[in-house]
C-alpha cells in the first residue's frame, strides 16, 4: 500500500508539534453512504476514507484497540491510532469493513452482546446493530473486539453487582465470539467515575476508555483512558493539528454520568 504523503497545509498545520507518548482512539459510531442524511456522530463513507488518509498522511500507524493498550501500558503509544466502532452499527458493515480491507487496516468492533440485530433504542437514527452472522463477517475479515456492555445502560446507574456482573457477562461473550479473551471495555456514552473504574479492573479488564475528548496517554489512569468523537466534519489540516496536540494539553478525563445506584462512589 502506496504512503501517502502530507499536503503542505497539512505540514504546515503540524509543524513543531510534539505529542510525546500519547496516541489516539479514533471512536465512530455508523458509516452511512453518501446520498444519506447526516445525523449527529454518523459519517459518509466519503468522509470517512478521506479521514484515514489525514490519518495516514500525519504518520500515525493504524492499530487494533488491543495492542493499542499493550504500548500504552507499556508507557508508549506514539504514533499509534486505534479505528474503533462502537455499538456494531449495520452501516459499519456495509460502508467500513470493505474500505478497511481493501486498504489491509486494522480496526476494532465494540459490539453491545445482548442487543445484536436489534435498533438501538440508546442510538434511535440509527438503522440497527450487526447480527452475529456479520459480527464474524468482522471477524474474518480482521476486525477484532472490545467491550461495550450487554445492553448499553449507563453503568453509574447500575449497582456494584449489577455493573460487575455485566462486564463480566459481556467479556465472556466476546471472548467466545473472538476466541482470544477480551479485556479492553469502552463505557457506554462514556460514563464512569471511581466505583465504575474498580468494577472494571475488578471484571477482568485492563483498560477502560471514555467519552472526554484527548489523547491517550500513559501517565493517565488506565480505566479513565479518552477518546476523540469522529463526526462528519473533521475533514482539515486544522482538525489534524488539533489531534496532534500533546496528550497533556487537552482538558483532564472527568467523571460522567449519574451514580444513582445507590452506592458509595
Amino acid at each position: 500500500m502506496a504512503v501517502r504523503q502530507p499536503s503542505r497545509a497539512l505540514r504546515d498545520a503540524t509543524a513543531g508539534l510534539r505529542p510525546g507518548r500519547s496516541g489516539v482512539v479514533l471512536a465512530y459510531h455508523d458509516i452511512i453512504s453518501d446520498t444519506a442524511e447526516v445525523y449527529p456522530y454518523a459519517v459518509t463513507e466519503s468522509t470517512f476514507l478521506h479521514q484515514l488518509d489525514l490519518v495516514e498522511a500525519a504518520g500515525l500507524r493504524p492499530v487494533t484497540l488491543s495492542h493499542f493498550t499493550d504500548r500504552l501500558a507499556a508507557g508508549d503509544a506514539s504514533g499509534l491510532a486505534a479505528i474503533v466502532f462502537d455499538d456494531a452499527l449495520v452501516g459499519v458493515h456495509q460502508h467500513a469493513l470493505p474500505r478497511l480491507a481493501e486498504r489491509g487496516l486494522p480496526w476494532t468492533l465494540l459490539p453491545v452482546t445482548e442487543r445484536t440485530g436489534v435498533r438501538p433504542q440508546w442510538w434511535p437514527e440509527a438503522s440497527r446493530t450487526m447480527n452475529r452472522t456479520e459480527i464474524d463477517d468482522a471477524l474474518s475479515a480482521g476486525a477484532t473486539l472490545c467491550a461495550h456492555t450487554t445492553t448499553h445502560a449507563s453503568l453509574p446507574g447500575m449497582s456494584t453487582a449489577d455493573a460487575l456482573d455485566d462486564l463480566r457477562r459481556s467479556r465472556d461473550t466476546l471472548s467466545d465470539w473472538a476466541g482470544t479473551d477480551i479485556r479492553e471495555l469502552c463505557y457506554p456514552f462514556g460514563h464512569q467515575n471511581a466505583r465504575i473504574r474498580a468494577v472494571a479492573s475488578d471484571a477482568g479488564y485492563r483498560v477502560g476508555f471514555t467519552f472526554t475528548n484527548g489523547r491517550s496517554d500513559p501517565r493517565t489512569d488506565m480505566y479513565a483512558q479518552p477518546r476523540l468523537a469522529m463526526h462528519e466534519n473533521l475533514r482539515s489540516a486544522k482538525w489534524l493539528a488539533t489531534l496532534l496536540r500533546p496528550g497533556r494539553s487537552w482538558p483532564p478525563v472527568r467523571d460522567l454520568g449519574v451514580d444513582d445506584s445507590g452506592d458509595a462512589s
